[in-house]
């Protein structure tokens, strides 16, 4: 036994001063290299070209394995962007390894070319994974590195572009960077860029401001009826009771927006909240709750504060106090289901936050943005609440008038995850129903009832034509009969899809992916418009910008393609993700090249004057 130990023992040493002299022969030293000197990395960010650059340096004798490469895309919150799955590897030198067998490898140097699908908006990291071998000496252990890649930097601006006079530049959003020129861009990345080198205190105002001007926005406007609701089912409606229950309804509306920076802030901007609050299941929970808070104002139960909290309260007023609750709590409510338009200066504020990483920072300017959004609300509640009639029969009809408007905020909601013919006929439905509440099969009175009787039977005769449309496949409520007066489409027509004129509508990832290559293939430069059935903005973008003929001639050598995410599932939210959609609408524009033009984005509404300015400055010089 004792023999068999200096045997082996012998051989062990005889291996390690045969591997020692291998290595010098190899190497001229007797320490081997470390991987770092054996395999040097050189990487670098080609966002204008929309591309990663990767160098693989090898000394003599040094070879990478092909099947051992990985790499992904991650912001700094470790969210992935891009995990280039699809990337093939340039074929290598065929080898017959005694680890793997028979495998591919690379020598001398190898450069990589990563292709990014798009630019991203916030400051990422580059992951890097391979493995590599000494020639008949060693393997070292797979390696893994992070490279750190800065924020995309603005497109160099040409000499003319950098001599703009200053009105254009400061509406450019590349003016002098004051306060009120970057209010004025429509560049989300301009208001990236101004926040990045200023003081929480003047983001925050910033933040608030621009959530002033969000409140003018026609994704806001639902809140108004959701208050002036409230301030109705009042016993005693003023003036000072409707500036508490309008500011208690702001600051409920202001806790979603305050978590969502939070949130925003520490799981970046992968997060995307508007399309995870536009799932089924939270637009039927919102649903229930507007139909039940309708149902009050008929009078059929009040609503109130729990009893274990009003057991704990008394004091004075408690139920005072609950209404207060309940304005706070539907102030949550509609801002979580009325969500604003993404406007540039939402869109950057979400980069910003997403980019700063900061909790306190993002809960903070989102707390802002949102009470700036509720100033005009509060004055409106001031002042709606000093113009209420006090009780009495009056009021009722005031309650009862409110309650059919919960009741069509409710459809209107429900709209996004039904078909147009249900939502007509649920709309018929409720307003002759209403109208026959009113009185429209009443005898006609004297003087005011008989105002009130014809109103009354306008409304019901309405709402049974809506009702008749439905019935018949109509889905407009402003013609509710049109598939009654026009001729019964063909087969073939009826299967077409809608015209949109040059507009090419496409639904999934795979069909854009392959519209994309087609384009790219062609040499055409490519403009995408994600768009979805709720978004209410998105409808106003397509009727007015997207269809303006000066609009469509500017364009006329694009391939111009409308991509619905109106269905709120995988492949919807695979395509955000994939193109690093943080709201709707959303405009991105693509090279004939293939990469998406970078610093060209259109988030939020822009009028056809500002969209022909938009595509001469920032568009075409790029093609």
């Amino acid at each position: 036994m004792h023999k068999t130990w200096l045997r082996l023992g012998f051989a062990l040493t005889l291996l390690l001063a045969w591997s020692t002299t291998l290595a010098q022969d190899l190497f001229g030293e007797e320490r081997l290299p470390t991987v770092d000197e054996a395999i040097q990395l050189v990487t670098d960010a080609d966002w204008d070209n929309q591309q990663l650059l990767l160098d693989f340096e090898l000394i003599d004798d040094v070879y990478l394995y092909q099947h051992r490469f990985g790499f992904s895309l991650r912001d700094q919150n470790g969210n992935v962007l891009e995990d280039f799955a699809d990337y093939a590897l340039p074929p290598g030198k065929d080898k017959t390894d005694e680890i793997f067998g028979d495998v591919e490898v690379y020598y001398d140097r190898l450069s990589l070319t990563l292709p990014v699908t798009s630019v991203p908006l916030v400051a990422t990291e580059l992951e890097v994974r391979y493995q590599g071998c000494i020639e008949d000496t060693l393997c070292y252990p797979p390696t893994r590195k992070v490279i750190p890649l800065a924020n995309p930097s603005p497109a160099k601006k040409s000499p003319a572009a950098t001599a703009a006079t200053p009105t254009e530049s400061a509406r450019t959003g590349n003016g002098d960077g004051s306060f009120f020129s970057t209010l004025q861009s429509e560049d989300a990345n301009a208001f990236n860029r101004w926040m990045t080198d200023r003081s929480l205190g003047l983001v925050i105002g910033l933040f608030f401001v621009g959530g002033l001007l969000l409140a003018f926005t026609p994704c806001v406007f639902p809140m108004v009826p959701i208050l002036s609701g409230i301030i109705a089912g009042e016993k005693e409606p003023s003036a000072s009771r409707g500036f508490v229950l309008s500011t208690s309804y702001v600051l409920g509306m202001a806790v979603p927006y305050t978590l969502a920076g939070l949130l925003v802030a520490v799981f970046g901007a992968g997060l995307n909240l508007q399309v995870l609050l536009q799932q089924p299941a939270a637009i039927i929970t919102s649903t229930v709750i507007f139909v039940l808070l309708a149902l009050s104002m008929f009078g059929l139960y009040e609503l109130q504060l729990p009893a274990f909290l009003r057991n704990k309260l008394h004091q004075p007023g408690e139920s005072k106090r609950g209404s207060l609750f309940g304005a706070a709590i539907m102030g949550t409510i509609s801002a979580l289901v009325v969500s604003p338009c993404v406007t540039p200066i939402l869109a950057g504020a979400l980069i910003y936050v997403a980019a700063s990483g900061d909790a306190l920072t993002g809960a903070a300017s989102l707390f802002a943005l949102s009470m700036g959004m509720g100033v005009p609300l509060i004055m409106f509640g001031t002042g709606g609440g000093g113009l209420l009639p006090r009780a009495g029969m009056w009021m009722e009809e005031i309650k009862r008038f409110f309650g059919v408007v919960m009741l069509g905020v409710a459809i209107w909601l429900l709209d996004r995850i039904i078909s147009g013919t249900i939502t007509l006929g649920l709309y018929g439905l409720l307003l002759a129903v209403y109208g026959v509440q009113l009185g429209a099969l009443e005898a006609a009175g004297e003087g005011i009832a008989r105002l009130k009787r014809g109103i009354a039977l306008v409304l019901a005769l309405y709402g049974s034509v809506m009702i008749v449309g439905a019935l018949s496949g109509g889905d407009d409520p402003l013609q509710p009969l049109a598939p009654m007066t026009q001729s019964a489409p063909t087969a073939a027509s009826a299967n077409a899809p809608a015209d949109h004129g040059p507009w090419q509508t496409i639904l999934g990832r795979d069909n854009l992916n392959a519209a994309l290559a087609g384009s790219r293939q062609a040499g055409k430069p490519v403009l995408v418009d994600f768009f979805a059935e709720w978004c209410v903005a998105c409808k106003v973008l397509e009727e007015t910008t997207l269809s303006d003929p000066q609009v469509l001639a500017a364009m006329e050598d694009f391939d111009l393609y409308r991509v619905d995410i109106t269905e709120i599932n995988a492949d919807s939210q695979a395509i955000m993700e994939q193109y690093n959609i943080l709201g709707l609408p959303a405009l991105v524009f693509f090279t004939p090249a293939g990469p998406e033009l970078p610093e060209s984005r259109v988030l939020g509404e822009m009028k056809p004057e500002r969209f022909l300015e938009h595509l001469d400055k920032r568009v075409m010089p790029g093609l």
